[in-house]
């Protein structure tokens, strides 16, 4: 006869061996004193005061707040129980939640009321708190933060304080150079203005900023340090819950500077849709659209975002072999829990992967988080009482060239849905000058110029101190040939913000055009004094200095242009011409010219007649004259078909002395 061995008896879970360290480690970040939970778990007691609701809000997944299906996607900070940490926590409440052996209670986790990442360099606030109402509907605000920097700087880390956690509820952050969001503040008497953040306030350089409860601060990734204009605004949009008694808000947010530059530049790929129209009543309005990587990407984050109506949100990547991979799912998804959800281990993406979002929207009663009751007409746009459908994927392309390959290609395909957007919007409120300037801007982007004087004329008329107007109106007249009505813009605009940097760039490149030459001089070094780390300025400056017989301080130039961006084509050709053809022997040096030349041929595939006569005259000068020849006459086809004779004429004269055996060399100054 067998007789049964007996069943092992589980082990008695305890608050102070079992439970303690998943409290603390999934609960406690928010649910402490003075955060965002509205009661306490950090000790036994207050565990087991709240036994039964612990028990009944895991069980449903409901707590902790971590929307990402399992398996599909896997990010730093999860804040989701494992199925074994589930199952401890309704066990030990189900055998009566024991307290457990002191002595087996961990020591707790420091949590600290300072500053998670060290001491800031920079310390801003509100400048004055915001009150929330005791009662009512949750309130969205956006708020103005002026950083007080009067030279630029590169962030490699920001670490943001709600102030008041009983009643923030998650925070988007933007920075605004163009002054739009302070007028948006100005028109409000309250600190603040209702609604969301305008376009002009944007994540820096590919980042994706922003807060939630229980986020950890963090550094951005190695080598992607953003940069911080000196006179921006941080633009602080919060989500603010009323408690039932007045609350007051003060925003405090600490920057972590570096004195390096960037190596590498994040960018943010936005998929989404910016004309939904949903009908009342509707329980499946999809949203949904693709993009396919033109280069290899490594993918960093993903942050999904939508209002009130969405209910599900999924993403995958489909590779050329045809796999695909999960970018993120969300099954449940709720406006109050939004987060960026970064990777635990980046990936690679190659090209020809194509990127596919597709969120679900419920208009009907059914839908417990509708706000309209009974349902009403919803359509995009960034109010509350709007709907979104955004899907923001933060990538690196992995070169320079791909960076610049992916940007232009990408925002072939935002600008038409943008401009069909702010169109809408400009509509429904014509008096609004920053509505003209959205719309003028994409109109730029897309060259329809005439179009954007036309709307930049409108503002104007509505708002004729907007600095930022003025410079685009002289840029569209620039590219449109009126270089008087062009430099009256700039100065303008000079008048109203004398630190306008990119404004004294323009200006002296106009001015440098029209032969007024030490005006021209004044505005590049002015803008040099602003931001000298302004590639575009130094290049500038660098050629009207070469063209003033100035060569060796154009050699300077040149040199701290390829310093910010060792593969800015006008910086190498300038330097290599220099190089190549300096009356000075000092300043020659053959090799460096040829290589420095090519560089900067290789880089815009040998369409770029600067650097074509550089890389010519730099073969000539090292005795290479069928090679000079050779360059020369491409130089003069390119500049022929371009309809630019000046410059034709140049490598005509070029040309006959390469055919003789000579080479070029700059007169002496």
């Amino acid at each position: 006869m067998l007789i049964a061995s007996p069943v092992a008896a589980q082990p008695r879970l305890t608050f102070t061996k079992d439970i303690a360290p998943i409290i603390w480690s999934r609960c406690a970040s928010c649910h402490r004193p003075g955060e965002i939970g509205p009661f306490s778990l950090l000790t036994f007691d207050d565990v087991r005061r709240h036994a039964t609701q612990i028990a009944a809000v895991t069980a449903r997944r409901l707590m902790p707040p971590w929307k990402p299906e399992s398996g599909k996607g896997e990010f730093q900070n999860a804040r989701r129980l494992s199925d074994r940490e589930l199952d401890a926590i309704q066990q030990w409440i189900a055998n009566g939640a024991p307290a457990g052996d002191a002595a087996d209670l961990p020591s707790a986790p420091n949590w600290s009321d300072g500053w998670q990442i060290g001491t800031p360099d920079l310390i801003v606030r509100m400048p004055a708190p915001y009150s929330v109402p005791a009662d009512g509907a949750d309130v969205f605000r956006t708020f103005v933060i002026p950083i007080p920097l009067s030279a630029a700087r590169f962030v490699r880390a920001l670490e943001f304080h709600p102030g008041n956690t009983r009643v923030v509820h998650h925070a988007n952050l933007g920075v605004d150079r163009t002054r739009s969001s302070r007028q948006l503040d100005a028109r409000d008497p309250e600190p603040g203005y209702t609604g969301s953040m305008e376009r002009d306030a944007r994540y820096p350089e590919g980042q994706l900023l922003g807060w939630t409860p229980g986020q950890a601060a963090h550094p951005v990734p190695d080598g992607t340090q953003w940069r911080l204009e000196p006179n921006s605004d941080l633009v602080v949009q919060l989500h603010l819950q009323p408690t039932g008694k007045p609350e007051a808000v003060q925003v405090t947010v600490g920057l972590f500077f570096t004195d390096t530059p960037p190596a590498r530049t994040p960018i943010g790929l936005r998929l989404g849709s910016e004309t939904i129209e949903i009908a009342p009543g509707a329980r499946e309005y999809i949203v949904s659209d693709q993009y396919q990587l033109p280069v290899d990407v490594q993918v960093l984050a993903v942050q999904p975002h939508a209002h009130n109506l969405a209910r599900r949100m999924e993403a995958k990547a489909t590779l050329p072999d045809g796999s695909t991979r999960w970018l993120i799912a969300i099954d449940d998804w709720d406006f109050r829990w939004q987060d960026v959800y970064r990777y635990t281990a980046p990936f690679v993406l190659p090209t020809g992967t194509t990127i596919a979002m597709r969120y679900t929207y419920d208009n009907s009663d059914a839908n417990p988080r509708n706000p309209h009751h009974p349902p009403a007409r919803v359509v995009w746009g960034q109010n509350t009482s709007d709907e979104m459908g955004d899907l923001w994927v933060q990538v690196i392309p992995q070169t320079r060239g791909d960076e610049t390959v992916l940007s232009e290609d990408f925002r072939r395909k935002a600008n038409a849905e943008d401009l069909a957007a702010y169109s809408k919007l400009l509509r429904s409120d014509p008096a609004n000058p920053l509505r003209h300037d959205a719309v003028a801007a994409l109109y730029l982007d897309v060259g329809r110029l005439d179009d954007a004087i036309n709307e930049l004329g409108q503002s104007l008329r509505l708002n004729s101190e907007s600095a930022p107007t003025h410079y685009n109106l002289g840029f569209a007249l620039a590219g449109r040939g009126r270089r008087d009505a062009a430099i009256a813009e700039f100065q303008e605009a000079l008048r109203i913000d004398p630190d306008y940097a990119q404004a004294h760039n323009n200006l002296g490149a106009l001015l440098q055009v029209a032969g007024q030459l030490p005006q021209a001089l004044d505005h590049y070094q002015r803008a040099i004094a602003l931001r000298p780390d302004n590639i575009e300025t130094r290049n500038n400056l660098g050629q009207l200095l070469l063209n003033t017989g100035r060569v060796t301080e154009a050699a300077d130039q040149f040199r701290e242009a390829l310093a910010l961006r060792a593969d800015s084509p006008p910086a190498l050709a300038g330097l290599a011409w220099i190089r190549a053809t300096a009356s000075d022997p000092a300043l020659r040096n053959i090799e460096e010219a040829i290589r420095l030349a090519e560089r900067a041929a290789a880089t815009t595939r040998n369409h770029d007649l600067m650097a074509l006569d550089a890389l010519a005259a730099a073969y000539a000068s090292s005795g290479r004259y069928e090679d000079a020849v050779r360059v020369a006459r491409s130089g003069l086809e390119l500049s022929l078909a371009a309809g630019q004779t000046a410059v034709a004429a140049q490598f005509r004269q070029r040309l006959e002395l390469y055919q003789k055996g000579q080479p070029f060399r700059l007169p002496r100054s």
